[in-house]
């Protein structure tokens, strides 16, 4: 059963397929590492055909959110 007081901190399951540049997917797995901690982090995927030089990647994060927060 849930607790009827709000924790002061809890947290968010997050999964994502990055897609863009290297540079790009690189500074969004800071960001999100920096935000909480990175559960599972996928091998980049090298894209080709209209979408050659981008990358694909599947990171899963841990995000710490704050109460109040949607």
């Amino acid at each position: 059963m849930p607790s009827p007081r709000p924790r002061a901190h809890t947290s968010l399951g997050l999964e994502v397929w990055a897609v863009g540049t290297y540079e790009e997917i690189t500074a969004l797995r800071a960001q999100l590492g920096a935000a909480g901690r990175l559960v599972e982090v996928g091998t980049p995927h090298v894209l080709a055909g209209a979408d050659a030089g981008r990358y694909r990647q599947y990171i899963r994060a841990s995000l710490r959110t704050s109460e109040g927060s949607p």
